[in-house]
């Protein structure tokens, strides 16, 4: 029997000896609908054509703790297609650490300006030199699933500070199977990381094949919401005047 394991009730833990991977709290999820604490709130929906798996929650040098939410869509043998991984990251209590930088490259998505970056990752290799890190962790779990997770992935990733003290992060990844587009073999042209940049066309095609497969319904605050009765209550009033 093959080890699909959905959101279900909190607290439960995957296995004995994997202390980096298990249930988490801090993001409210519904299956594939996600609502994370970031400031102003958001919420996220998955494309049907994704199924979730358990959260894992991963810390990270001491210092932040990633619950890691990952949506999967795989083939009849159990190869990965695409996934979706939502990662939202809080800084652990007592520890002086804030998330600071530019939303540059940045992108629109919703109603708020992410960083954006667009390349081909080696993650078998990734994964290889460094077990404990995020990618390390997910490829293990994923395995452990019974999925075929590829060697390269084609990915979108969006991350912005998610609050005012720089005490959370969201990253959003949007992840596809490119192994058919490569040889084995190190990425010709890649980076000291082993990643290789993709062109602005084909950046822009994956940015949308993103918002295509995570929906951010667009929010208006409260505030904004009682500006724009207010300002039209006067207008109200007179056209009820006129009318009587």
């Amino acid at each position: 029997m093959r080890k699909r394991y959905l959101v279900s009730a909190l607290g439960i833990f995957l296995a004995a000896g994997q202390p980096c991977i298990a249930m988490s709290a801090v993001l409210e999820q519904d299956g594939l609908t996600l609502r994370i604490p970031a400031s102003p709130t958001l919420v996220l929906r998955i494309d049907a054509a994704f199924k979730p798996l358990l959260p894992l929650r991963i810390p990270i040098a001491g210092k932040t703790t990633a619950d890691r939410r990952i949506f999967v869509d795989a083939d009849a043998e159990s190869r990965v297609r695409r996934l979706v991984i939502v990662q939202y990251e809080t800084v652990n209590p007592g520890v002086k650490f804030s998330f600071v930088y530019p939303a540059r490259p940045s992108a629109e998505f919703g109603d708020q300006t992410y960083q954006f970056y667009a390349y081909v990752h080696d993650d078998e290799r990734a994964a290889a030199n460094s077990p404990d890190a995020e990618s390390g962790v997910t490829r293990a779990f994923l395995v452990e699933q019974e999925f075929r997770v590829p060697r390269l992935f084609r990915l979108a990733r969006l991350a912005r500070v998610a609050d005012r003290d720089g005490q959370s992060e969201l990253i959003v990844f949007y992840i596809e199977n490119a192994d058919a587009d490569f040889a084995p073999g190190p990425l010709p042209g890649a980076d000291e990381d082993g990643d290789l940049a993709l062109d602005a066309a084909s950046k822009q095609a994956i940015l949308e094949r993103l918002k295509s497969a995570v929906m951010a319904p667009f929010f208006i605050m409260p505030s904004v919401i009682i500006g724009m009765v207010a300002t039209r209550v006067p207008a109200l009033q007179a056209s009820l005047r006129a009318w009587v």
